[in-house]
This record gives structure tokens, sequence and C-alpha cells, in this order.
């Protein structure tokens, strides 16, 4: 069992350290409109890998379906996050010019889903790292072992985006609205590099 629980934190802190659409959308949230906003996209990001994870136990022929489709996933990827790019970027421009907090919205949680399933190393985890990874847990120690790493990835992985969000929120109040200006338009450089990244990887090559 010692082992499953170290799968479970190695692979969970990985997915959560890793700088990537999800990472910086997080950091985005928490840095303009606080921890609350930011834990949403946690929860989000979260929901959406229960989505994946349940059909990679049942239907692994549907994850591999799916990954081939990376044309597609990818393109919807790269518009969904060039369309936060361009939101990011209206936004840093209003906290420095006019020094005004956006305004809370209630969509939080949904970006934390999108960013991910619209993610094609989201769907590529799963079919070659995490189900591979739940199987050997289910080898070691039958469905407990499965239970027991499935819960330590996600309490590890999303506990760690939650202390990250947190020190970015607390810190925001601290560097004044310029400076949260300043890592919005930061953002928005990250997220369209990440759409550039996906359309000429999954969609140009």
């Amino acid at each position: 069992m010692e082992e499953i629980v170290w799968l479970g934190v190695l692979l969970g802190a990985g997915a959560a350290l890793s700088v990537g659409p999800i990472f910086v959308t997080i950091l985005n949230e928490a840095a303009i409109r606080g921890f609350g906003a930011a834990f949403r996209v946690i929860l989000g990001s979260a929901t959406a890998d229960v989505i994946l994870l349940l059909p990679a136990l049942a239907f692994a022929w549907m994850i591999a379906a799916v990954a081939q489709a990376a044309f597609w996933v990818a393109l919807i990827g790269a518009v969904f996050f060039a369309c936060l790019a361009v939101q990011a970027l209206r936004e840093a421009r209003r906290l420095w010019r006019e020094g005004q907090s956006p305004q809370a919205r209630g969509w939080a949680f949904w970006k934390g889903v999108t960013a991910n399933l619209a993610n094609p190393l989201t769907w590529t985890f799963w079919l070659a790292t995490g189900t591979p990874t739940m199987m050997r847990a289910q080898h070691l120690a039958g469905r407990t072992g499965m239970a027991v790493f499935t819960v330590t990835w996600f309490v590890v992985a999303s506990g760690l985006e939650a202390v990250i969000a947190l020190a970015v929120a607390r810190s925001g109040r601290r560097i004044g609205r310029r400076g949260q200006g300043a890592f919005t338009g930061l953002s928005a450089v990250l997220f369209a590099v990440l759409a550039g990244m996906m359309l000429l990887r999954d969609v140009i090559a």
C-alpha cells in the first residue's frame, strides 16, 4: 500500500506543479479575483479529471479514439486559450490604467473544466500515465489500492494548487492594482503562448 500512496503523491505533485493551462488559469484568477475564484477553477479542473477518469477505467478504447482526434481537441483548446489571453489583456489594462479590480464572475468553475478538457495533454496524461498507474495500483491491492491511489492523487494535486492560489491571492493585496495588472498581463502572454503551442504542435504540424 505504501507504493500506491507514493505513486499518488508523486503523480499528483507533478500534475499540480507543471506549468500548463490549468496552472496559468489558477494563478490568473488568484491574482485578480482572489482565492475563492481560483479554488473554483481547481474544483472545475478536478471535475474534468473525473470526467476523463471514468471512461479511462471503463472504456479505455474510447480514450484512445479521442487521443487520435488531437487535431480537433487542440484546435478548440487553442481558440479557448486565445480568448482567455484577450480577456486577461483587457483586465490587465483596466487594472493598470483605472486601478479597478475586475468584478467576480460566476464561471471560474467552468474555466477549470473547459481549460482541462480543451488541453490535449490532459487526454494524453490519462491515456499514457494516469490509467496505467491506476491499473498498477489495482494489481497491487485490488480496488482498495485503486481507490487509495485516486484519492491520494486528487488530494495532493488539488491541495498543492490551492496552496499556490492562496499565496498568490494574498500577495496580490501587497503588490497593489498595478502589480496585479502586470501579473495579469503576463498571464495573457502565457495564455497566448499556450494557444500557439497547441496550434503548432497538434494542428499545423
